[in-house]
């Protein structure tokens, strides 16, 4: 019995020290332990160190296209070329009812229409109450202008009455457009549609697909998540009449919009194109001053206001957008033809040079919605 025990404790002893030299004669004729090997050998040891195991680098450089979209944006070159028109509100007249009144204004544009185009200038005319002395008097002024080379659309002021809804624009569109359609004109773009209510849609259902002069009351039928921190409570389109955009040189480029809850956000599958505002020709001094309540008068201080801004919005211009710009006249007591001549060459030195191109409000819609195919 005692041999047979120390037997035992001699075989155990014999397989313990030749246990303990196996691992170091397995790594002596094995090239290297493969990674499913370690781990299978070596599980119940601790983790590796920093120092025991080196950090993976990364072999290649992010390139600028890897970064999220809001880091991608460009500065603008200053190579565009910018579509340009003057937009003319033909309201607050009424030259529907009064005939002595509309005969003098449909002379005045025939007269402002002669001297553009001496100069290959072409209006934007945004009609209402001429809509009805047209027909009344019969004296189709607006359709002998679009004639001629000019744009006839709708200066609707619909939307910023109290209780406006959607169905209440469409039918104000609806109606001027009819009667325009009676001149002759199909209008597909308007301004003076902006509303609490969703006048993206009542333009879409109206068939309006094209809309300029758009001011900061229209933000109010946006969620209010996506209301800019310059919003105000305004009280009405009068008081809310600043141009959106706020800055001057975001003007440049139109977008789409797909409904008035996120109009200000540019949807590709938006039916109505947002043509933003420019700036106004005979209140340009005071508007980009913030001067309100001034004169209404086209004067040397408004052409020099334009001498200014003129070079800002080239150097905000990029050969890859479509470029938009316009001044917006409110029509009204007959301008100094002097001082309107003077504008019209200031225009046309940036036109000769290539920075601006006469275009209509139809047709820079056209040319945008061609750049998107």
């Amino acid at each position: 019995m005692k041999r047979t025990v120390a037997f035992l404790l001699s075989f155990l002893l014999m397989l313990s020290i030749f246990g303990c030299q196996l691992p170091e004669n397995n790594v002596n004729q094995t090239p290297q332990a493969t990674p499913e090997a370690a781990l299978s050998t070596e599980q119940t040891e601790p983790a590796a160190t920093a120092e025991q195991t080196p950090t993976l680098m990364p072999t290649e450089t992010l390139m600028p296209t890897d970064t999220p979209q809001s880091a991608q944006e460009t500065v603008p070159d200053g190579k565009g070329v910018i579509n340009f028109t003057i937009v003319l509100h033909l309201e607050g007249w009424h030259d529907g009812e009064n005939e002595t009144s509309f005969r003098r204004h449909a002379e005045q544009l025939r007269e402002y229409a002669d001297l553009f185009e001496q100069y290959g200038a072409t209006m934007s005319l945004e009609s209402k109450e001429i809509i009805d002395g047209c027909i009344n008097w019969n004296d189709n002024v607006l359709l002998e202008l679009q004639q001629r080379g000019h744009a006839v659309g709708i200066h609707a002021d619909a939307g910023g009455q109290d209780g406006a809804t959607i169905r209440s624009i469409v039918r104000t569109l609806t109606e001027m457009r009819g009667k325009l359609l009676l001149l002759g004109i199909n209008a597909t773009f308007a301004s003076g549609v902006a509303s609490k209510a969703n006048w993206v849609k009542a333009c879409e259902d109206a068939e309006i697909d094209t809309v300029s002069c758009m001011v900061a009351y229209g933000l109010w039928s946006l969620d209010e998540s996506l209301r800019p921190a310059e919003f105000e409570p305004y009280r009405s389109p009068s008081v809310g009449h600043a141009p959106y955009p706020f800055e001057l040189e975001d003007r440049l480029t139109p977008w789409l919009a797909e409904d008035g809850s996120n109009w200000i956000i540019d949807d590709p599958a938006g039916k109505v194109l947002i043509i933003p505002s420019g700036l106004s020709l005979n209140n340009a001094y005071e508007e980009l001053n913030g001067i309100t309540g001034g004169k209404s008068e086209l004067d040397a201080e408004d052409i020099e206001t334009w001498r200014e801004i003129l070079p800002r919005l080239v150097e905000a211009s990029d050969s890859g957008n479509v470029n938009t710009f316009y001044a917006v006249w409110s029509f009204g007591s007959a301008v100094d033809m002097d001082l309107l001549e003077e504008w019209l060459q200031l225009i046309d030195g940036y036109v000769q040079s290539g920075n601006l191109r006469w275009s209509t409000i139809p047709e820079m819609a056209e040319l945008y919605r061609a750049n998107m195919q």
